[in-house]
């Protein structure tokens, strides 16, 4: 393809280039001052992309701050890494960073789930909450993103009420100025078939109005018998530019899948233990073919509005309306059930629709100004929420059996299906923040505190809705010392809370309080002179309180809380044409009245993702993936580790670029969850390799 390149801090091949080239002699001088002039070169070689996450500004964080002069944890995943390691959603995006446990919950068509240092964190969509109650929206499609972002540890200071594990903010793609486009061509496993368009530029000869157009179109089986993925994109956006100092964007996302639902909650025995008949397969579907489908749809509309009122002072809007729902009708194994000798068990049949409708809204004044020998970023800011989920058609009873290890379908019976409306959410925050980043010298001293008004209601289909209403006020501060070396050491603190829908489900119905949380935590970032190497080292110890757990009395809940420690790693280092990323987690969490490990949780990772470029056309990519062993809810059973490898193989020829990736490559067939001991089990992902064809223009 051909690419047009220019100077970037990291690239010593570049460099070099550039150094050579006659062109970049040309110079204009005035006085004892030399200028080079600005330098484009057009080449059919491939492009070397820069991992190094430091140097970037992260749209997470609300303020104008490179990760490497923050004191707080944030890793960046862009575009470029996304597309050579293969993913092909969030959730495979985030496989390679530290202090997130991605696919928590294995192989899934309906989430991306990820823990961030042991704790759900929140899902957001350029800034603003995207995800309210569960499975009622469709996942967002990855094609759609610039980059995904993750802030570590508590963010109530910037986002209001939200999960303790941090922030999973994800990135769209918006109009450019410069004309550009590509079209995809991607086939592979379990006859996958997607093609895809995203074209960008402007719209007028003026540049005044820009344009973009993001459209993707899937075709696909899973590793599940009669499991189907399909689904389509089509993301419209324009920017308009009436001066300089306004930019005004409009993004339009529309997305369809249609498919069933993956995970299949099979039997302990059977899956994590050997059965009557040896094991069942991450292929065993347990529904029936015709009648389960996991429907999904949703269409977002988001306003961009930033306007630099002086050379020192900004205010910018975002604001979103989403609209979505889901039919979902399925069949599960029920639980606890052990397969007999002729290796049938008990089903659930299950059916619900859900929709969504949700308005947010966050403005901003971004100011950087001097006083008295110190410099100052500061923002105040506003924002909103108001959402409202619903299911109705509700129903789940119990099911015709099947045998686990050779079914035959056809065995549908819905007689005993009995729909109902269930309670409708709702959720109204508003938020006020004000947040200041101040370097005094090599000193930096970044703090915040806002103050939130947060009602949740749970509306009852008949009888007193239930009303949880709080004001809540957090901060988050931090210090970091930058020496000239590139050694920057730094500390932090910040708070979280999190509103509780409903009751405890006992006689007395009592309200949930909402879960707080704080986090510490200590660290060491560093970025070589010659901006080649980056490594941050980060120690964190978190608290939670009111956390909600299952209940001792059946359909109750309780309120515990838990302790986290541990930390994180990550290291990037490039050689010419060389690039290799290493993750490394370490951590213990556990229930702070019982001592047992939390579920679901990994305590211990380790990723190395490695580039290399041959000549002018070939590239290669490898990567292992090691995930240690978790355990259920209880602290049983015991699911072990895993190492799972992944690579990559690319050639460019002008403007094609054909490269396969593939993961799991040694297709490795594994447990990534259990229910609780005697309860279900879920599979990880089988191999899945994808030949990719993208022609750009």
């Amino acid at each position: 393809m051909k690419t047009s390149y220019s100077w970037h801090w990291s690239s010593v091949a570049f460099a070099s280039l550039l150094s050579t080239t006659p062109m970049a002699l040309a110079q204009s001088q005035t006085g004892d001052a030399t200028t080079l002039d600005t330098l484009d070169i057009v080449s059919d070689a491939i492009t070397e992309p820069d991992y190094m996450p430091l140097e970037r500004e992260p749209e997470v964080g609300k303020l104008d701050v490179p990760v490497e002069e923050q004191p707080f944890s944030v890793s960046v995943i862009d575009r470029t890494f996304i597309e050579d390691s293969g993913a092909k959603n969030i959730q495979d995006a985030l496989l390679y960073t530290p202090g997130v446990y991605a696919g928590a919950f294995g192989f899934d068509t309906r989430i991306d789930s990820a823990k961030v240092r042991g704790v759900d964190a929140g899902h957001y969509l350029d800034g603003l909450r995207q995800i309210y109650g569960s499975y009622n929206t469709v996942r967002t499609n990855v094609y759609a993103l610039e980059s995904v972002e993750v802030l570590k540890g508590p963010s109530s200071m910037l986002y209001g009420q939200g999960d303790l594990g941090g922030i999973i903010n994800a990135v769209s793609k918006l109009p450019k100025e410069e004309q550009e486009g590509e079209i995809w061509a991607q086939y592979g496993t379990f006859n996958r078939k997607q093609l895809a368009l995203d074209v960008t530029g402007p719209a007028t000869r003026d540049g005044e109005l820009l344009y973009r157009v993001v459209a993707l179109g899937r075709d696909s089986d899973t590793q599940v018998d009669h499991v189907e993925n399909d689904g389509y994109l089509i993301a419209p956006s324009l920017t308009w530019q009436p001066t300089d100092d306004t930019r005004i964007s409009l993004l339009l996302n529309r997305q369809e899948n249609k498919g069933q639902v993956s995970a299949q909650f099979l039997p302990q025995t059977g899956t994590l233990d050997s059965g009557s008949q040896g094991y069942i397969g991450s292929e065993r579907f347990v529904g029936e073919p015709g009648w389960d489908r996991y429907d999904r749809e949703k269409t977002e509309t988001t306003l961009f509005v930033d306007h630099q009122l002086s050379s020192n002072w900004s205010v910018g809007a975002t604001a979103r309306y989403t609209r979505s729902s889901t039919e979902t009708r399925e069949h599960w194994v029920s639980i606890p059930s052990v397969p007999d000798a002729n290796g049938e068990v008990p089903r659930t049949i299950y059916m619900a629709d859900a929709e969504t409708r949700i308005f947010n809204l966050d403005a901003r004044l971004q100011g950087q100004f001097e006083v008295a020998g110190t410099r100052h970023q500061l923002l105040i800011g506003a924002d909103r929420q108001d959402a409202r989920w619903e299911q109705s058609n509700y129903s789940s009873v119990a099911a015709s059996p099947i045998d686990v290890y050779n079914p035959e379908y056809g065995n549908l019976d819905t007689s005993n299906l009995n729909p109902v409306d269930r309670p409708d959410n709702d959720i109204e925050q508003v938020g006020l923040y004000i947040a200041d980043h101040i370097e005094i010298g090599p000193v930096v001293v970044s703090a915040g505190l806002r103050h939130d008004w947060a009602e949740n209601r749970q509306l009852a289909v008949s009888g007193d809705d239930t009303v949880s209403d709080e004001e809540a006020t957090t901060g988050r501060a931090g210090l970091m010392y930058r020496f000239d070396n590139g050694i920057s050491p730094y500390i932090s603190y910040a708070e979280a809370f999190s509103m509780n829908l409903g009751t405890d489900g006992t006689a007395a119905a009592n309200t949930l309080d909402p879960t707080t949380g704080n986090q510490k935590e200590a660290g060491i970032k560093y970025v070589s002179p010659d901006k080649s190497l980056g490594l941050t080292v980060a120690y964190f110890d978190i608290t939670q309180k009111n956390r909600v757990s299952d209940g001792a009395t059946p359909g109750g809940v309780e309120q515990d809380g838990a302790l986290i420690d541990g930390w994180e790693l990550q290291l990037n280092k490039r050689w010419d044409r060389f690039e290799t990323q290493v993750a490394l987690t370490d951590m213990n969490a556990e229930d702070d009245s019982t001592g047992e490990r939390l579920p679901y949780v990994a305590e211990r990772q380790a990723s190395w993702w490695n580039q290399l470029y041959v000549g002018s056309n070939w590239r290669f990519g490898a990567g292992v993936r090691y995930v240690g062993d978790n355990v259920g809810s209880g602290g049983s059973p015991r699911v072990p580790s895993v190492t799972l490898y992944d690579a990559m193989i690319g050639y460019t020829m002008g403007d094609w670029d054909f490269s396969i990736d593939a993961k799991n490559l040694a297709d490795e067939e594994y447990i990534t969850w259990c229910r609780s001991d005697g309860a279900d089990c879920g599979y990880g992902e089988r191999r899945t390799v994808n030949a990719n064809a993208r022609f750009h223009f």
